[in-house]
């Protein structure tokens, strides 16, 4: 059975988690929440983090995966179909950000706009990640959190100087059907706890566990609050109109030295700790897959990673409309699987955990 360790899903949380919100998402709260985007931010992890403690709760009381707490209530056959069901979200929830990614490596990293083949690499990796199951996300984890701490402190850093950060007041300037909007509407983006659920039963709970993950999730939390704090503080009224944020922020710091972008090296850095990130949930798309199908993931990695990678070419210049799509229109649906759900397993039959 594949296997993380509690060490990895800490690092995920740290490092992977706030990595994935640091490109459209800031835009896409700022759109409704003005400068009360960080309550808006605040409702979602404290909703997410309900799941990762959820999560927890049910490692310490069984060792059953969720695909056993279905068939021990419920039957192998519905076990299979809600998995095959979750297989279909994973799948989507990998589109947005995959798209996010690929615009954001097209425009910053490129002088001249390449053709989309340039991004065509990712699927090869994706697929790899797939083949090899879980263990494979622990140790992008390991490699994830270095990687992330370094680049991410640098360019906070940076964008520090040029942050007005009276810009986020008055607070609660900002009507209370607003900031609810901006946080339902963003709830694309928070799909991290679904994913921990999903390695329930594949780590060995350990003394602690709980306050371990729970704080390593309270640190992610809380760089993606500075970030957005920062963000809006640099840009304020205009925030609404800067994509690709993580790379807006620290240019006028370095734009006129005589060095040049020295921080489009930790963009870069930055930027393969978010390569990692959207490995994760095709991963656990594929998961799914052979669990509801019975078979070994080698096929199903290979079709998933070329579905996706038709579906980037087919929906190449249409990324305006599938952002409204996912956050305007299928919101519900990330609410049902990704909170739902997950709650709902207390519910399910549990075995006797096995010391």
């Amino acid at each position: 059975m594949d296997k993380i360790k509690v060490r990895q899903i800490c690092f995920f949380l740290a490092a992977l988690m706030p990595a994935a919100k640091m490109l459209v998402y800031p835009t896409t709260l700022v759109y409704r929440s003005k400068n009360d985007l960080l309550f808006s931010a605040l409702i979602n992890f404290a909703l997410e983090g309900g799941i990762v403690a959820l999560t927890m709760l049910l490692a310490k009381k069984t060792k059953m995966t969720f695909f056993e707490l279905i068939s021990n209530t419920f039957g192998n056959v519905t076990a299979k179909i809600v998995y095959a069901l979750f297989a279909l979200f994973f799948f989507g929830a990998a589109l947005l950000p995959l798209m996010e990614q690929k615009n954001f490596v097209m425009q910053v990293m490129y002088e001249n706009v390449p053709s989309i083949i340039a991004f065509a690499p990712f699927f090869f990796v994706c697929f790899f990640a797939c083949v090899r199951g879980f263990k494979s996300i622990g140790r992008i984890a390991d490699i994830a959190l270095p990687l992330f701490i370094l680049s991410f402190a640098v360019l906070m850093l940076l964008a520090v100087p040029h942050a007005e950060l009276g810009a986020l007041l008055p607070v609660r300037g900002v009507p209370l059907k607003e900031v609810l909007k901006g946080s339902l509407y963003s709830v694309n983006w928070y799909t991290d706890g679904a994913l921990v659920f999903f390695f329930l039963g594949h780590f060995e709970y350990e003394d602690r566990a709980a306050v371990k993950v729970l704080s390593s999730y309270a640190a992610g939390c809380a760089a993606v609050l500075l970030f957005l704090a920062l963000f809006y503080g640099v840009f304020a009224d205009i925030a609404v109109r800067q994509q690709n944020a993580i790379a807006q922020m620290s240019k006028y710091t370095t734009s006129f030295t005589s060095l040049g972008r020295v921080d489009l090296f930790f963009i870069f850095m930055l930027a393969l700790v978010m390569i990692f990130r959207l490995c994760i949930p095709v991963q656990v798309c594929v998961h799914c897959v052979c669990r509801s199908l019975g078979v070994k993931p080698l096929i199903p990695a290979a079709i998933v990673s070329a579905a996706l990678f038709g579906l980037t070419l087919f929906l190449n210049y249409s990324f305006l409309e599938l952002q409204t799509l996912f956050t305007q229109k299928l919101w519900f649906v990330f609410l049902i699987f990704a909170y739902l759900i997950p709650a709902a397993a207390l519910l399910l039959k549990r075995g006797e955990r096995r010391a």
